[in-house]
């Protein structure tokens, strides 16, 4: 309901620009990146989990794909795929520190954010430029006039959604986040489960960082800078609870697609980046509200 009023809104307003083609082109490549890794972070917080270090993991695996390439030589497809293993691996660290030193996720992803973050200017410096050698293909290349990263998203959508939704595996994040013990005497293995969703978050990240430096032809290593807020804001405006145990991969993409309007409507409209980021924050602040109110009401 929300994006079906925006959309009449804007169209009122000014419709000449809100309801071209190239604009609703932007809003849907807009969606890619959120998209993707939203996918990722609605499974962690369906479990009782998240991930606050997305955004460095994003940046550090588009950086290993732009390096990889430009330094090493690396052909488009392994480079690629290097981006989105690099991902992975730094989320395998994340799921280990969450469920084999059991730190609190807040902490532990906080952490490894700052460590991702230097560790990648360390790496790189001012990051890759001018990554050349057909790595653009990934990023640059239009389907029906869309620019591929949104069909990237398109499909990780539909598999996540077939997976949460269908498949016994992932079906068990709903029971761990709704109870975790309650989970784990009835035979989940709670820690191995969560662990796989961090590793998941991660290639999902990874997948992200290498998509945005194949569409920029650069690496940038303020890449995904803030990205944490507007992923878990479309997600708990998507049904996400920050209890866990609800939520589904359709609400995610309803959320980003909510999100991506709402941004491409207060750019059309001329309000400043620094307002735009006010507004996330406030939607933020009502969404988890909102979900407060709902599970203390249904308490009582």
């Amino acid at each position: 309901m929300l994006i079906i009023a925006l959309i009449v809104v804007m169209a009122v307003l000014r419709p000449s620009t809100f309801l071209s083609t190239g604009n609703a082109a932007v809003v849907l490549l807009d969606t890619a990146q959120t998209g993707i890794l939203a996918c990722g972070m609605m499974v962690l917080m369906i479990s009782g989990m998240f991930d606050l270090s997305i955004g460095g993991i994003l940046a550090f695996s588009g950086i290993i794909a732009g390096l990889t390439v430009k330094q090493l030589g690396w052909p488009p497809l392994p480079a690629f795929l290097a981006g989105c293993i690099w991902g992975a691996l730094l989320g395998t660290i994340n799921g280990a520190l969450v469920t084999r030193f059991k730190i609190n996720a807040l902490i532990a992803t906080l952490a490894t954010l700052s460590i991702y973050r230097g560790g990648l200017q360390l790496v790189s410096g001012a990051g890759v430029t001018n990554i050349g050698n057909g790595y653009t293909v990934f990023g640059q290349t239009q389907l029906l006039g869309i620019y591929s990263p949104f069909w990237f998203m398109a499909v990780i959508v539909v598999l996540f959604g077939f997976l949460v939704g269908r498949t016994r595996y992932f079906r068990q994040a709903y029971y761990i986040g709704g109870n975790p013990r309650a989970a784990k005497l009835s035979g989940i293995n709670v820690d191995r489960t969560v662990f796989s969703f961090f590793v998941i978050m991660g290639l999902l990240a990874g997948l992200a960082g290498a998509l945005l430096a194949s569409r920029l032809n650069t690496a940038v290593v303020l890449a995904g800078q803030g990205v944490e807020l507007k992923v878990i804001t479309a997600v708990v405006l998507g049904g996400a609870s920050l209890a866990g145990g609800a939520g589904t991969i359709l609400g995610a993409f309803l959320g980003v697609l909510l999100m991506a309007l709402l941004q491409n409507a207060m750019i059309i409209a001329g309000i400043s980046p620094f307002w735009q980021l006010i507004v996330v924050g406030i939607v933020l602040l009502i969404s988890v509200g909102l979900d407060q109110f709902a599970r203390l009401h249904h308490r009582t």
